[in-house]
This record gives structure tokens, C-alpha cells and sequence, in this order.
């Protein structure tokens, strides 16, 4: 656990240049735990979707409860990176609920995030409606790396 001035000083390192040094802060917060989580959730409302990004794959990482919601509104983020780590983060929390919210993620436009998708799909465990949009899924994926994650979920989940 960190006190609040030292998530503050992480947050503030989110906004820096440096690809390594954001994805440092990033890691501090994770290391924070449940201290960092109100702050992180908070800025999913940013306007850089790299501050969005960060905070996404933090919240994935620390597993609180409270971030789920906040996580599940990221999935209809304007950037694919943002969504992307929205149902990666969602699909370590497991919970099957979740299912229902990732299932128009199969359709995304970015392979990757079909992708993620897939594969959190799967770490859940989930329905038989998760399983019907896997099968319709795999018919239409023109992507082999999406299309493989698909098989792997749906053998996951069968």
C-alpha cells in the first residue's frame, strides 16, 4: 500500500514523454493497490487516451472489484488501445458477467482487440451466449491470431 501523495507522484509520471518511465508509474501503481484504484478509475475520463490506456491496464492488474464497471465502460472507448486493455483487464477479474459486455468486442475493428477479447472470454469461463458469438466469430475472422485465440476459447469454454 502506498500513501496518496505517492500515487499522486505516479499519476503525474503517467503524463511524462517517456514511454519506459509511464509504464514505471504505471507499474507503481499496481504496486499501490486498492490506494491507486479511485485515482486510476478516475482517469478513464482523460482526454489522452495514453493516461486512459495506463490507468486500463493498472486497474486490470490490481483486480479491485470497484474497477469493474469503469473497466466495462472502457470497452466502448473512441481508442483500440484503450478498449484493448479494458478486456484484458476484465478478463482477469473472471467474472462471468462480464461475458455479456466483451461478446461485441469479437466485431471490433482491430484484430488485437478481437483478439484480447477471445482470450478473456475464455480465462472467464462463460455462457452459452459467449460460446454462440465465439462459434459465429471463427466463421467470419480473416485474422490468424484472432482466429486461433477464438479455437483456444472456445475449447476453453466447451
Amino acid at each position: 500500500m502506498c500513501k496518496s501523495e505517492r500515487v499522486s507522484l505516479l499519476i503525474e509520471g503517467l503524463y511524462g514523454p517517456d514511454k519506459a518511465e509511464r509504464a514505471k508509474c504505471m507499474d507503481g501503481l499496481v504496486e499501490c493497490g486498492k490506494t491507486a484504484v479511485i485515482p486510476l478509475i478516475n482517469l478513464l475520463d482523460n482526454n489522452s487516451w495514453v493516461i486512459r490506456y495506463r490507468a486500463a491496464e493498472a486497474l486490470g492488474l490490481i483486480g479491485d472489484e470497484r474497477a469493474v464497471t469503469a473497466l466495462t465502460g472502457s470497452l466502448h472507448d473512441e481508442k483500440d488501445h484503450v478498449r484493448y486493455m479494458a478486456a484484458k483487464g476484465l478478463g482477469m477479474f473472471g467474472k462471468k458477467e462480464s461475458s455479456i459486455s466483451l461478446l461485441p468486442l469479437l466485431r471490433d475493428e482491430n484484430e488485437y482487440v478481437r483478439r484480447i477479447t477471445a482470450v478473456s472470454l475464455g480465462n472467464i469461463g462463460t455462457s452459452s451466449s459467449a460460446k454462440a458469438a465465439l462459434e459465429t466469430a471463427v466463421k467470419i475472422e480473416k485474422d490468424s491470431s484472432a482466429l486461433d485465440a477464438m479455437k483456444q476459447a472456445l475449447e476453453k469454454i466447451s
